[in-house]
């Protein structure tokens, strides 16, 4: 049941009519009911991964209320070490099982022995690393007591398998989410209307960008070595938008289905495009994430590494500097590794890293430059120019991420930086290239609002309106076919 698919449309008309217009004087009917919806909306894509969620969010409701029953440090940390054992366990098991078994037949090759590859494969189950996150957050909470541990079964099993953000996300963590589930609702017009116009817009960047983008992306990274160096770098662009758009897209029509439902979710995407630094970008994509692992793995791990060092310096750099560059290079493989079993995923990480740690070190030494040439940190040329160095280096990690293996995002590159590059490029949509320049253009205009179809300034609902039916008209006539979610296969 995809988001952009006729079977949803129902599923939430249904769902809203009734938890609205029948059960919404009884909040504990209406969670009761949400959690229902929340499993057969699961539930739909396979009903065996189903019982894995439940047994996941019962497992995890369980080890919370031990871990805020003991007052003892040690049974605290028991529970604390079966909860991460658990939650870890499974993802690993799940994700990550044929990629380690692959690579020790890979390794074992390599050093002259030849082995009898297994033939199991494991099926990794559709969002699983979202609703562990969920977990781990639930539990690591409740051990830092930022959370009460919550003996309500049903408003714990929703908080940990919410449908709108059950898949990809946004990963609203409990802690935020559980108020929400336990205060009652009422319905707001404003409110729903907003989410309506989130989801419209959600609806238009996947359908008619993304889902017009995948088929020339799938084709030139798929078939690379046939085409020149300039269709390369447009495929490449092209990718930068499809990924962006896809995604966005996703959590658009998730935040906006839980406004329809009385619920506020975190905003995931900022327009990201626009960021002046490598910083500013991950402050601004995929913000949940984002959030998540500093949290719950760079702070910890930078007070961790600070603890054990006594000294100002550590191999002639700076504690500080080293401190984050520990700390950066262990979250960011994780955050790679977390993506998918696959060395790109990994590379694209440790690329991300190497520049956040490489911006953390210029950060003085630019002041002072910039200082001493007499140059406004605010200057319209340099932050163009800065835009555009940071918007190279995700597009540079874009084609990793894309790329099957390390050994064809290499060949792709070599095929970019060839004699070809300056031809005219092989591949050239028109429509989703202009619905893209849309798209862009019109996000740059409403950069400072939560989605792009904030039109409180267009005093005149006509046009409004106008705006509203010709997005209908164009996701009708010009969708690119139904495409799953990119974000669905992590």
């Amino acid at each position: 049941m995809l988001f952009n698919s006729i079977e949803f449309a129902f599923f939430l008309t249904i769902v809203f009519l009734i938890y609205w217009f029948v059960l919404n004087r009884n909040i504990k009917y209406q969670n009761l009911f949400l959690l229902l919806a929340s499993y057969v909306f699961y539930g739909s894509w396979d009903w065996r991964f189903l019982f894995l969620l439940i047994m996941i969010s019962l497992a995890n409701y369980i080890i919370g209320i031990n871990i805020d029953k003991y007052e003892v440090t040690r049974k605290k940390k028991i529970w604390l070490i079966a909860g991460l054992v658990i939650n870890i366990g499974i993802l690993g098991v799940f994700k990550y099982y044929n990629f380690f078994v692959d690579s020790f037949f890979d390794l074992a090759s390599l050093i002259g022995y030849k082995l009898p590859k297994s033939s199991t494969r494991i099926i990794l189950p559709l969002g699983i690393s979202f609703y562990i996150f969920l977990s781990l957050s639930y539990i690591l909470d409740i051990y830092k007591k930022k959370l009460a541990a919550n003996y309500n079964i049903i408003e714990v099993l929703l908080s940990l398998s919410f449908f709108p953000i059950i898949l990809a996300g946004p990963i609203q963590r409990p802690s935020t989410l559980l108020p929400q589930i336990v205060e009652k609702r009422e319905f707001k017009y404003d409110q729903a209307a907003d989410g309506l116009r989130q989801i419209l817009w959600g609806l238009f960047v996947k359908i008619a960008l993304a889902d017009n983008l995948a088929s020339p992306t799938d084709d030139i990274f798929l078939n690379f070595s046939h085409y020149s160096g300039s269709t390369l770098l447009i495929g490449s662009l092209l990718y930068t938008i499809q990924i962006y758009a896809d995604f966005s897209g996703y959590s658009n029509i998730a935040i906006g289905t839980a406004k329809l439902l009385g619920f506020r979710l975190m905003q995931n995407f900022d327009y990201p495009y626009f960021s002046r630094d490598i910083t500013e970008f991950w402050k601004k994509w995929h913000m949940s994430l984002t959030s998540w692992f500093r949290d719950y793995l760079f702070l910890p791990i930078s007070f961790a590494v600070s603890w054990k060092i006594k000294h100002e310096r550590v191999f002639y750099i700076k504690t500080e500097l080293f401190i984050y560059i520990v700390a950066s290079l262990i979250t960011w493989f994780l955050t790679g590794l977390w993506h998918g079993a696959n060395y790109t995923f990994i590379i694209w990480g440790m690329i991300h890293g190497g520049f956040l740690i490489l911006y953390q070190w210029q950060r003085k030494p630019r002041k002072k430059v910039l200082k001493t040439i007499g140059i406004n940190n605010n200057n319209k040329v340099l932050v163009l120019i800065e835009t555009f160095i940071t918007l190279a280096i995700v597009i540079l990690a874009w084609v990793f991420f894309r790329s099957e293996s390390i050994q064809k995002a290499v060949e792709y590159f070599k095929g970019i930086f060839s004699t070809s590059l300056f031809s005219f490029p092989q591949i050239f949509p028109k429509v989703a290239i202009l619905f893209s320049m849309i798209c862009l253009l019109t996000e740059y205009v409403q950069r400072k609002k939560q989605h792009a179809l904030q039109l409180e300034n267009i005093r005149y609902r006509a046009i409004r309106w106008g705006i509203y039916f010709g997005i209908v008209f164009i996701i009708l006539f010009f969708g690119g076919g139904d495409q799953k979610f990119i974000y669905f296969q992590f």
